[in-house]
């Protein structure tokens, strides 16, 4: 069977770093980390675990605050980004294939190419939750309710329609043979507000990242019908990938963050070289394994590269599924 999905994936960075600025220059004063997303999605959690590990090893000498920026799945953050906060060096931006979707989906007459991208400091599977006492106890029920009518389940996400979490339930109706675009997908402002919807009893199924599901996964509050790999996380290992059911879906999200435009090579290149150290941590590795990231990373260039060329990418897959013409 042909295999359809997302694999965003990157190097590991090998050996240790100790972290020092990576140039004569440092930053002076308190440093920002937006979040375009409401608390408790995934771009909120990539800013809050920066933040904290950056501030406990001393990377960043003052403190660093997160501003929530929800909006257009990114659409309003790298708006205020690149007409506001120009030059800004003690600023970064929590980014992920979200908004490489809203980019490619033109929602914003911005893209990657207007800001700075920094690094990806990790990957996660996504995956599709339900609550402890859902009536789909397996994949396999979900499927057969979906091939059944499709209109009878309706999925949460933390992204418009079109974005990153539909891409996900859209993948999978098409492995499935069901018609993506007659799926129910109900777009939040972020995962924390599409897994308060399941919980509610409002959606059904959430289609959320490992780290938005986590809490309440460990809480026992819902259950993971599926990860979308061909790997099991290495976090909930008992929980069966999408494609060991019949469903051979693989979507892996990378994590990381952009800079302002107009910011000096000296400031860059002293944040390309922290978070590459910020990596090689006790503090971030620790924080890693209790989100369920996978150490994957891109920096700098590479980094500049993977995520204009995926927008390129992801237009052409819309297009197949046929959201966008």
């Amino acid at each position: 069977m042909k295999k359809i999905g997302l694999l965003v994936a990157g190097l590991a960075l090998a050996g240790p770093l100790a972290i020092v600025p990576a140039a004569a220059w440092e930053p002076n004063g308190q440093g920002e980390c937006i979040a375009p997303s409401n608390p408790g999605g995934g771009w909120d959690i990539t800013c809050r675990t920066a933040a904290s590990v950056l501030q406990k090893t001393g990377a960043f000498k003052g403190s660093i605050y997160v501003t929530n920026m929800p909006g257009g799945s990114g659409a309003v953050g790298i708006a205020n980004v690149v007409t506001k906060r120009k030059g800004d060096t003690n600023l970064i931006v929590s980014a992920s294939p979200a908004l490489t979707f809203t980019v490619a989906l033109q929602r914003t007459p911005y893209t990657y190419k207007e800001v700075m991208p920094l690094a990806q400091v990790g990957a996660e599977y996504g995956g599709f939750f339900v609550t402890a006492d859902s009536k789909f106890k397996t994949l396999a029920d979900l499927i057969a309710a979906m091939k059944a009518d499709p209109k009878s389940v309706s999925f949460s996400g933390g992204s418009a329609p079109g974005g990153q979490d539909h891409m996900k339930v859209a993948l999978f109706a098409k492995a499935i043979g069901v018609e993506p675009t007659k799926v129910v997908y109900v777009p939040f402002q972020g995962g924390g507000e599409a897994l308060t919807s399941m919980l509610g009893g409002h959606t059904m199924v959430a289609a959320l990242d490992i780290s938005e599901a986590t809490g309440q996964l460990e809480a026992g509050k819902i259950r993971g019908l599926a990860i979308l790999s061909d790997k099991r996380s290495s976090k909930f290992p008992d929980i069966p990938t999408a494609t060991e059911q019949g469903a051979p879906v693989d979507y892996v999200i990378w994590r990381g963050y952009y800079m302002a435009p107009g910011v000096s090579k000296e400031a860059y290149d002293w944040w390309v070289g922290t978070m590459k150290a910020m990596v090689n941590t006790p503090e971030w590795a620790a924080e890693r394994e209790k989100l369920g990231w996978e150490p994957v990373t891109r920096f700098g260039d590479d980094f500049v590269k993977h995520v204009n060329d995926e927008a390129v990418r992801y237009r052409l897959l819309l297009k197949e599924l046929g959201f966008v013409k």
